[in-house]
């Protein structure tokens, strides 16, 4: 009797997974221009001058990003004219990633996110009150959790962006042979670390730890954190005030998204919260038994 014929329920599965989080990526790009106009209507930035030390942060981070992209600038022009290379070849060295990537590189692009931090929480924050109508929380402890979240976050981020370089990058596409595709794909994982610590600020709101913030966006919301974070990183790089539009646009975009492609529902809301709080009791029941 021959063999009846199968199909490979994983490979199905990793299909429609990757299909759906480029359907989410594709979305998510195109949610910036919804972002956009939601700021223009809504000015979800009102309020943050009542921070008053939040101008400082803002005008410090903006002149930073202005020295970062003016030397680059000048360092450019003057490769270009030193250069006796036809223009096509020089352009292409010149603009290559690793030339035009300073901000993405290393740690300086979470460095970014940390001097920003409160300015993206508070827009999230806004950003939920109109469009779900809950209530943001705007204490200075609210500010100050969200400051010190923000570097367990980032700090998470760049760890799991260094593995996955070196697994991804520096492994798997050497030994595939595909060289080529190293700096693209390096650029995306860079992309997808940096939306996430856009995207942990939304799950921040609804009390999720960082672990579960970072767990449920590789389930859920992997496109929107691409996405999100791709469009932040070019924002970037526009002087002065780049550093404000990634992260007001930024904000409202990867809100607009997960409430659009990976909502947190109420149920599942309170069964993380309730497994935080089993994993909080067990811990000392452990200790005083050990004693």
């Amino acid at each position: 009797m021959p063999p009846t014929p199968t199909t490979n329920a994983n490979d199905s599965s990793y299909l429609d997974k990757g299909l759906e989080n480029f359907h989410q990526f594709v979305g998510t790009l195109i949610m910036h221009k919804k972002a956009v106009g939601f700021v223009r209507e809504h000015k979800p930035w009102r309020g943050l001058d009542r921070l008053g030390w939040i101008v400082w942060v803002i005008a410090i981070a903006g002149a930073l990003l202005s020295f970062q992209f003016f030397q680059q600038l000048f360092n450019t022009f003057q490769e270009l004219r030193s250069n006796q290379q036809p223009l096509t070849s020089t352009l292409s060295s010149v603009f290559s990633f690793e030339k035009i990537a300073w901000v993405a590189h290393g740690s300086r692009k979470y460095l970014i996110m940390i001097v920003m931090e409160l300015v993206v929480f508070y827009i999230i924050q806004k950003t939920l009150e109109k469009q779900t109508g809950r209530k943001p929380e705007l204490t200075t402890k609210a500010f100050i959790d969200a400051e010190m979240r923000i570097v367990s976050s980032t700090i998470l981020a760049w760890i799991l962006e260094t593995i996955a370089r070196f697994l991804v990058v520096n492994l798997a596409l050497n030994i595939l042979g595909f060289d080529g595709l190293k700096q693209p794909v390096g650029f995306l994982i860079q992309c997808y670390f940096l939306g996430f610590a856009m995207v942990d600020n939304y799950h921040e709101c609804f009390r999720l730890t960082v672990s579960q913030s970072e767990k449920r966006t590789r389930r859920a919301g992997l496109g929107v954190a691409l996405g999100t974070g791709l469009v932040a990183y070019l924002l970037m790089y526009v002087p002065v005030i780049g550093a404000f539009a990634a992260a007001i646009i930024g904000g409202v975009a990867a809100t607009l998204a997960m409430e659009r492609f990976a909502p947190l529902t109420e149920v599942e809301r309170l069964v993380l919260i309730a497994a935080q709080q089993k994993r909080k009791e067990k811990k000392p029941r452990g200790r005083h038994a050990s004693q």
